[in-house]
């Protein structure tokens, strides 16, 4: 029986043009989700008005530490939207009539999805939220004050989870990449989810927070609680915000 991640990389060598739709005319699926008409849509600050205090990328890096646990503290709106503009907002560029996201994307595809479980987040009920970033704005999945506990069950964190002000979870709609560069997109999907999430280290320096990556989770518990399209959409990457008790 052959090796699972050997099969992985030998059936995502480039170029495989015969797993490439778009060269073979089949319609191009859509960049984003559809936001239901009845969506509680909730617009972000505005992240050019900001102000956030300076971290250099060194001083980021050699700070971070793997996190036990946070103590109890919450971020701002103004936090969460420099957070998610870092991430995956956008931005125009001159040399581009489109604009461009604040990470790397193969193909400019982007086939990751931002869902967040919002703990600690002042002016934002507990609940399970959605980033729009073409508006920077964010949806209302679910309001509940027990989803942290559920998310930290699933995530075999619990400690972690239930006290960050702030749980991202990167969902992969790996379809997005596929269509334009065949079984190669599915590299592509971890690839940019790592991108975000340092992406996510280096911001959260900027506010005093830390993050807590963890990558070893119950897949079919966060499909569930996020209400995911199992065939469609995978859970990828999960990260937790806060602050250590050193910071306090």
């Amino acid at each position: 029986m052959k090796d699972s991640g050997i099969e992985f990389l030998e059936n995502t060598r480039y170029p495989d043009f015969s797993t490439i739709d778009m060269i073979r005319r089949v319609p191009e699926p859509p960049s984003d989700q559809v936001v239901p008409d009845d969506a509680k849509v909730i617009t972000l600050p505005d992240p050019k008005k900001l102000k956030i205090p300076g971290v250099s990328v060194q001083e980021a890096i050699e700070n971070w530490e793997p996190v036990v646990y946070f103590s109890r503290t919450s971020i701002t709106m103004n936090d969460l939207s420099f957070l998610l503009w870092c991430t995956q907002g956008e931005r125009p560029i001159d040399a581009s009539p489109a604009p461009i996201r604040n990470v790397p994307s193969s193909g400019n595809r982007h086939p990751v999805d931002t869902y967040f479980v919002a703990g600690e987040v002042e002016g934002l009920p507990t609940g399970l939220y959605r980033y729009l970033p073409k508006t920077h704005q964010v949806i209302s999945i679910r309001e509940d004050s027990d989803i942290p506990f559920a998310m930290g069950t699933a995530s075999m964190d619990f400690k972690v989870i239930t006290r960050a002000a702030v749980t991202f979870l990167w969902v992969a709609v790996p379809y997005r990449s596929v269509w334009a560069l065949g079984n190669r997109g599915y590299r592509s999907v971890l690839l940019e989810t790592g991108h975000i999430c340092q992406a996510l280290m280096m911001a959260s320096a900027c506010i005093g927070c830390d993050v807590h990556p963890i990558d070893l989770f119950h897949d079919q518990m966060v499909i569930q609680l996020a209400d995911l399209e199992p065939e469609t959409q995978w859970p990828i990457y999960i990260a937790a915000v806060g602050r250590l008790e050193r910071e306090l």
